[in-house]
């Protein structure tokens, strides 16, 4: 599956049922309270979003942290059906 990000077009792995549920429970963890969201459980969300989608350090080799987390939110999205279409 290809994930728009970057302004480039990410190859990653497609997401079985189970893996969305897994993501969706740890981002329901993450933001459960919203006057204090969960930064650890986010972050843990994220690197399991790259584990599922079989991105490595490799493929962000040259990339600032922040578009890192931009990358691996965009897959997210894409898995948990949230991405914009059009």
């Amino acid at each position: 599956m290809k994930v728009k990000a970057l302004k480039k077009e990410w190859v990653v792995n497609e997401c079985t049922y189970a893996e969305r549920r897994e993501l969706h429970r740890k981002n329901a963890k993450a933001f459960w309270n919203p006057k204090e969201p969960d930064v650890e459980a986010y972050y843990k969300m994220l690197d399991r979003v790259a584990e599922i989608a079989g991105l490595s350090e490799q493929d962000f080799k040259g990339l600032s942290m922040t578009d890192v987390d931009e990358v691996l939110q965009a897959v997210f999205m894409e898995y948990a059906g949230l991405s914009p279409k059009g």
